[in-house]
């Protein structure tokens, strides 16, 4: 990183709120998880990997993919802490960052607990 990791945290934060509420579409957005991964894949590429490698593990082992993204992006401070040992604001930026995934995720966690969140396939099975 060759800028202010405060403020690059804070415009990687403000990607995954314009990403999860945009204007254009009536503050109805996706979950920010693209917009984690992009903002990430440039700020903190190790921790992003190793939680990749959750996200694959959990999805492959549970077969929710909401439920691997909201796993891998909890578990994201805890790698960019351990991986990376940055300044405050950066966990703090992490930690905000994996909240707000999870926060987004809070249909598919109802779903998961009602049973009734989609599965994950490769093919159609009979």
């Amino acid at each position: 990183m060759d800028g202010n990791a405060a403020w690059m945290g804070a415009a990687a934060l403000a990607v995954m709120i314009g990403h999860s509420y945009p204007a254009f579409l009536r503050f109805r957005g996706g979950k920010a998880v693209a917009a984690f991964v992009g903002a990430y894949l440039c700020l903190a590429p190790l921790p992003l990997a190793a939680v990749l490698v959750v996200f694959v593990v959990m999805t492959a082992w549970t077969r929710h993919i909401s439920l691997g993204s909201m796993v891998a992006a909890a578990t994201f401070p805890l790698a960019v802490w351990l991986i990376e040992h940055p300044p405050a604001t950066v966990v703090v930026t992490a930690i905000l960052s994996g909240a707000l995934i999870v926060y987004r995720h809070r249909e598919n966690i109802g779903r998961l607990r009602a049973g009734t969140e989609s599965v994950f396939s490769f093919g159609s099975r009979k």
